[in-house]
């Protein structure tokens, strides 16, 4: 009995002596997290605490210098070790761009195959590059979207190949789907088949074909008539769309399946399906439905649908209890009369009104909210592809 008290006594000295992370540390690194990365898809911010040997040792990675400083001035009287890295990473080598080089390039969550498909980016999109592993690359989309993406799915640059590209003319795919021919002809053998929205170099105009280039250097041809220059294509979209042409590129894609974590015309989940509607007509929107529904502006609607018109976006999801929040899981594009068009196990037609043959009980009783994203798209977040240079 004596020996089991003992025992007890000594566990109790070594549960009381046993060191534990300062509060104050972890309060200011959750304050910075909010502040630079309130959103982890979008937001590199991995900085944690740990102790060793009673050591306190910061470590993690960040993509801005000025997060680091600003971790290290808020903890300047407490002592640690700084272990926490600035992306991009030193085994880059300073090839910190990356342009896509196939037909659509998958974005994944972790390095491998078998990973969870995120994102899709098309031939000729370019990224930034954080670093490497395993023939993996971690990278930021232009909607700032992060993921991983296979390296033999990239042309890899430094910031002068980069500009280098940057500054050269280029072509916009603008049919369904295309190919790049080894010769001006469509009898030609194919060196790569290319979806809308795919960006190339351009060499020259023959005619009825453009001469164009990947950026791994393969050049062919491609038919005139599926292609335009971007820099013109820009300029036709610097204007938001009509609600006419957004329901009638939504309807395009009728049929099409869907495909969790798809972006292109190939296949698209529900948000993949309202981005590519967009930038079809030269604007960018959020990779995700909870990302989509904070721009746009708000419109107040109900299951009445009363003040909804064609062009608007709808959102489901969870509605807020007093145990859990609000949760936006999907997103559809209203075409009027009380239909939606939406990628739901395939890009269809459904109503919110029923007795409609089309009613969908599901949608209606899980509807959230609606924006207008046509109505002054940059007042309310949406960004133009004009104006973004880092586009192409």
């Amino acid at each position: 009995m004596k020996y089991c008290l003992f025992g007890i006594s000594l566990l109790l000295v070594f549960c009381k002596s046993t060191p534990t992370i300062d509060p104050r540390v972890i309060g200011i690194l959750e304050a910075i997290e909010k502040k630079y990365a309130p959103d982890k898809r979008v937001s590199l911010f991995t900085v944690e605490p740990y102790l060793h040997l009673n050591q306190l040792i910061l470590r993690g990675e960040v993509s801005n210098p000025r997060i680091k400083k600003e971790i290290q001035e808020a903890l300047i009287e407490i002592n640690f070790i700084d272990s926490i890295e600035v992306l991009p990473s030193p085994s880059l080598e300073g090839l910190h761009f990356g342009v896509v080089t196939i037909p659509v390039a998958n974005v994944r969550s972790n390095p491998g195959h078998s990973s969870e498909l995120s994102n899709q980016l098309l031939c000729g999109t370019v990224v930034r590059l954080y670093k490497y592993s395993n023939g993996w690359l971690y990278s930021q989309s232009p909607d700032d979207y992060l993921g991983w993406i296979d390296g033999d799915a990239l042309q890899l640059m430094d910031s002068g190949q980069y500009r280098e590209w940057h500054a050269t003319q280029k072509i916009i795919v603008i049919a369904d789907q295309s190919y790049l021919y080894e010769s001006p002809s469509p009898g030609a053998a194919k060196l790569s088949s290319l979806s809308t929205g795919a960006i190339l170099k351009a060499i020259q105009n023959k005619g009825e074909f453009y001469e164009a280039a990947l950026a791994d250097g393969r050049s062919g041809f491609i038919p005139a008539l599926q292609a335009m220059g971007l820099e013109d294509w820009k300029t036709q979209h610097q204007s938001a769309p009509t609600s006419e042409s957004l329901i009638r590129v939504a309807k395009s894609y009728l049929g099409r399946p869907y495909l969790w974590g798809g972006t292109s015309a190939n296949g698209m989940d529900c948000s993949g399906f309202t981005k590519t509607v967009m930038f079809q007509h030269g604007w960018l929107l959020p990779r995700d439905a909870s990302q989509q529904v904070n721009v746009g502006k708000p419109i107040d609607t109900d299951t009445t649908l009363k003040n909804l018109l064609p062009g608007d976006f709808l959102f489901f999801g969870r509605q807020a209890t007093e145990s859990q929040p609000e949760k936006v899981t999907h997103v559809a594009i209203y075409s009027g009369e009380g239909k939606i068009i939406h990628a739901s196990g395939y890009v269809r037609i459904q109503s919110l009104i029923r007795g409609d043959s089309t009613f969908t009980e599901y949608r209606l009783k899980s509807l959230l909210k609606a924006t207008r994203p046509l109505a002054a798209p940059k007042e309310h977040g949406i960004h133009s592809l004009a104006d973004i240079s880092y586009f192409d």
